[in-house]
C-alpha cells in the first residue's frame, strides 16, 4: 500500500456527530461527547466509523457544505480544543456541556455555505422596490394634505 497525498482543502463535508447515549450524568443530557470532522460523502463515513471507533450508536447532529472543508473543520477545532478528549485511534472527539454544545451548533450555522445565499437577490430587489413605492405614496399623501384648502362662496357681512 502507498502513501497518497489527500487534499482536503476543497469542497465537502463538515459535520458533527454525537456518541448517543455515551455518557454523564444522565446520559446525553448534561455532557455530550461529539465529533468534529470532514468528509466528501457523510453516509460513507458513517460505514467506516462504525468499524474504527467505540462501539456505540452515533447520530450526525449536523452536516453543512462549505468551499474549504480543511479550513472549516481547523477552525472548529481550535474553538473547540480546551473540550478536546484524548483517545488512542482519534483527536476529533469533544465532550460538550449544554452551553458549548449549544456554542458548536452556533459556530456550524456561522460557515454553512446554505446561509449565505438564503434571500436571492431578486427578492432582495423586489422588497426595496416596494419599500421605495410604499415611500412615494406615503410622500405623495402627505404632500396633498398639507396644501391649504380654499373656501368659496362664503362673504361675510
Amino acid at each position: 500500500m502507498s502513501f497518497q497525498y489527500r487534499d482536503d482543502h476543497v469542497p465537502g463535508w463538515v459535520y458533527l456527530l454525537e456518541a448517543e447515549g455515551y455518557h454523564g450524568i444522565l446520559p446525553g443530557c448534561y455532557l455530550r461527547r461529539c465529533k468534529i470532522g470532514l468528509t466528501r460523502s457523510v453516509e460513507n463515513r458513517l460505514d467506516t466509523l462504525h468499524s474504527s471507533q467505540p462501539p456505540c450508536n452515533y447520530k450526525v447532529v449536523k452536516a453543512i457544505y462549505v468551499a474549504d472543508m480543511a479550513a472549516v473543520e481547523d477552525a472548529l477545532h481550535r474553538q473547540f480544543k480546551h473540550r478536546n478528549v484524548k483517545l488512542i485511534k482519534s483527536r476529533e472527539w469533544h465532550d460538550f456541556l449544554p452551553h458549548q454544545y449549544a456554542m458548536v451548533l452556533w459556530m456550524f450555522s456561522r460557515y454553512d455555505s446554505k446561509r449565505e445565499h438564503s434571500i436571492s437577490p431578486r427578492l432582495i430587489a423586489a422588497g426595496l422596490a416596494a419599500l421605495l413605492g410604499v415611500g412615494l405614496l406615503i410622500g405623495y399623501s402627505v404632500r396633498e394634505s398639507a396644501k391649504p384648502e380654499i373656501q368659496q362662496g362664503i362673504e361675510r357681512k
